[in-house]
């Protein structure tokens, strides 16, 4: 590594994605010492070597660039409220998905407290976790992603760096959406090919080889074929963020079908207690009808 590449960083947040993110920072050398909520979820990162903190507080005393990949905007806020007082120096990277408006708010909060804030959501589930090769959006400045290359070349197979903050998360509500969108159209082509008596293998198959193919077609098919969708990116997740899409656009005045009819479907998936599915599990409610 060179001289201002950051060895060291703090980590707040070991979920599904959070967990196999740091195992690779730690993998490739990077000293990360982390704070989950719920304790009993630091034990494997513990023993490959990760110094586990019993607060965030103690954790950002100890570490000048802090990453964040928890649940939601409330969460964030939580964690950084809570530490206010300590965050003068500090730089604040945050990697959960929230909207660009919120990043915003973010980093005013920590601004007024003297630190330093960017965005770098990821696009990819747990899968590209594990292997390192999620897609980084970053938005914030250079001053501050350049030393953090390495540590996103390990998580990442590619960073893009969209501008300031706002951007980031910005492109990160545009592929979620598109996600969304595709889960949708494809689980409608099914009900659609049950509809006309074809068998799902056949027009799987057909899918597969058309130009309405997609590697997202590929990684999901099996599932719209089985009609089980374990999941690697959770179906109420999808909708949380098809709604922080539809309140970027409502506030800019936008009015986008698509993403908006996904948005509701999506919501209303959850509601009818499939959020626990897979993004392609949208399929489950829209076959109710």
């Amino acid at each position: 590594m060179s001289a201002n590449e950051y060895t060291q960083i703090g980590w707040i947040g070991l979920g599904q994605m959070g967990l196999p993110m740091v195992t690779r920072l730690l993998d490739g050398g990077i000293e990360v010492g982390v704070y989950n909520r719920s304790p009993d979820k630091t034990a494997p990162i513990s023993a490959k070597g990760a110094k586990v903190y019993g607060s965030t507080a103690e954790l950002v005393r100890d570490y000048s660039v802090i990453f964040l990949m928890v649940s939601d905007y409330a969460a964030v806020c939580d964690i950084l409220n809570g530490v206010r007082d300590g965050l003068a120096g500090k730089i604040i990277v945050n990697m959960s998905t929230i909207s660009p408006t919120e990043n915003l708010a973010v980093k005013e909060l920590v601004e007024s407290a003297g630190g330093q804030f960017a965005e770098a959501p990821v696009s990819g589930s747990v899968g590209p976790a594990t292997n390192g090769t999620l897609l980084v959006l970053f938005g914030g400045s250079e001053a501050v992603l350049n030393p953090l290359q390495k540590a996103f070349s390990l998580v990442g197979k590619k960073t893009f760096h969209f501008g300031e903050v706002g951007k980031g998360s910005g492109a990160k509500l545009v592929l979620n959406s598109l996600l969304g969108i595709f889960g949708e159209a494809y689980s409608e082509a099914m009900l659609m090919a049950q509809q006309f008596g074809i068998d799902t293998g056949d027009i799987v198959e057909a899918v597969g080889g058309s130009a309405m193919d997609s590697p997202m077609f590929q990684t999901k098919k099996s599932l719209w074929a089985n009609r089980e969708f374990p999941p690697a990116f959770a179906l109420k997740h999808a909708s949380k963020d098809l709604n922080l899409a539809v309140g970027e656009l409502k506030r800019a005045g936008l009015t986008l079908p698509a993403v908006e009819t996904a948005a509701d479907n999506y919501r209303k998936a959850v509601e009818a207690g499939y959020g626990g599915q897979d993004v392609s599990g949208v399929y489950l409610k829209l076959a109710e009808h």
